[in-house]
């Protein structure tokens, strides 16, 4: 996997909508798919935009991922809202609902990372996702093992069928918490230690 180019963070937010258009979060967001889809790429636009700097796809994208690894810094994506042509646009293509609860949704997650992650020495998978076309693949597991090694992982997920999978990939459920009627789950892989040779 690759780090993306400062003009692939559209085409990354792209194909988040995609994977997770029928996750139960953005259904709370956007009733309409349509809706959902083009809502919820502006989101991952402005996520995907702060998370520049620690955001990897393969060379066909099928596989994204926004996995923050010890020392990696966020941009400051609000400075963007300092354009009004962008803030206008962004609040439009969103909507007020859509945006009012991703706030409340990015607070309600960072209370719960802090329970179960440390920066200094974990891996926090913020978005990882694969291609529908691509999922069975093994992707997933390649892509987590290549960005974290044998680091400890945080990640959330609002899937209980993504649960199982990442419980086959050596995560547990650290806590469960409603947001508005869907089931978060935040799950933790422990650091593993290196095999002897």
């Amino acid at each position: 996997m690759r780090k993306i180019e400062k003009n692939e963070i559209a085409k990354a937010a792209r194909a988040f909508a995609e994977m997770f258009s029928d996750y139960e979060l953005y259904k709370l967001f956007y009733a309409d798919k349509e809706r959902r889809i083009k809502g919820a790429r502006e989101l991952f636009g402005f996520e995907v935009y702060a998370s520049a700097n620690y955001t990897y796809v393969d060379d066909d994208f099928l596989t994204v991922a926004c996995v923050k690894r010890p020392g990696d810094r966020a941009r400051c994506a609000e400075l963007r809202f300092l354009n009004p042509f962008f803030a206008l646009k962004f609040v439009i293509s969103t909507g007020i609902r859509a945006m009012k609860l991703s706030a409340e949704y990015m607070k309600f997650t960072q209370k719960i990372a802090s329970e179960y992650y440390n920066s200094e020495t974990d891996c926090y998978l913020k978005n990882i996702g694969v291609a529908a076309a691509a999922r069975g693949q093994g992707r997933l597991r390649r892509a987590i093992d290549e960005l974290c090694g044998n680091r400890a992982v945080f990640l959330e997920t609002h899937s209980a069928v993504n649960v199982e999978i990442y419980r086959k990939l050596g995560f547990e459920v650290c806590k469960t918490a409603d947001f508005h009627g869907v089931t978060h789950y935040a799950m933790r892989r422990e650091a593993r230690c290196e095999s002897a040779s």
